[in-house]
């Protein structure tokens, strides 16, 4: 059954708190409804789709703040309007995905913040797991078609999603970032810039091997999104940093390309 445990756990990993929401009538209805939600990367760690239950919603999302609500939005309407207020939208992650030979599912990876789809196309309506807070995922061992999903601030979940899929799909995440952390390096090494990325301690980038490393002659068949991935990066990893802007990045490149003769 499409049906989804919330749990809260104390200090100790108890089970302090339990929340079940199910399409059945009884138990999904009854939750409170926020129609113009929105994704918030700093709160929202789960988004379930509902769009083939027998209701007049079609999302529940889980967010820390606002704790479990439904709205009519589709998984798919909250993911693109979420893109597109951080200016780097899904043809952005099929560009990087081209790069990287990842033809469809395309994740959504913005430095860190990475949010997956666990089934099906992400360009349909799909569950969407928000990877940058995922601490751990494991088994649950009454039903081996099931995990539980550890998050940041004790909220677990136990959802219906095959184990091996699910690192496959995070192995794609991987690669988007760790494509992304080797293209700003080497976007800063032609502006003689240093750049510092620290990297979270989350599951991603302690569970999920590292992606080899890509060379650098296909940074120069994506030039077009150079730009944009090391500004928007940047900032993400760096938000106190107001140094640089999206206008000195696009001078200092065209400076750069004009003393080597490709202008």
């Amino acid at each position: 059954m499409d049906t989804v445990h919330l749990e809260k756990l104390n200090e100790l990993q108890e089970v302090v708190e339990r929340r079940t929401v199910s399409r059945l009538a009884n138990i999904a209805d009854a939750g409170q409804t926020i129609d113009k939600t929105d994704i918030c990367e700093a709160t929202t760690f789960y988004i379930h789709d509902t769009s083939h239950w027998n209701t007049d919603y079609n999302s529940i999302v889980f967010d820390v703040h606002r704790g479990i609500h439904k709205t009519r939005k589709t998984t798919k309407q909250l993911m693109n309007t979420f893109a597109r207020s951080k200016e780097a939208n899904f043809m952005l992650m099929q560009a990087m995905g081209r790069q990287l030979e990842v033809r469809n599912c395309w994740p959504y990876v913005l430095g860190n913040t990475q949010f997956v789809p666990t089934s099906g196309a992400s360009r349909a309506s799909t569950n969407w797991i928000a990877v940058h807070h995922l601490k751990d995922a494991y088994l649950d061992q009454a039903d081996p078609k099931r995990l539980y999903l550890l998050f940041n601030g004790g909220f677990r979940l136990n959802i219906r999603v095959n184990f091996d899929h699910l690192q496959r799909r995070l192995v794609t995440v991987r690669k988007y970032y760790d494509f992304q952390v080797d293209i700003t390096k080497y976007m800063s090494k032609q502006f003689n810039c240093q750049i510092q990325i620290d990297q979270p301690t989350n599951y991603l980038l302690t569970r999920v091997p590292k992606s080899p490393k890509t060379k650098e002659s296909q940074y120069i068949n994506c030039r077009e999104i150079l730009i944009r991935i090391m500004h928007q990066i940047f900032k993400t990893m760096n938000p106190d940093n107001t140094r640089f802007d999206e206008l000195d990045m696009e001078y200092y490149y065209k400076e750069n390309l004009k003393e080597r003769g490709m202008l």
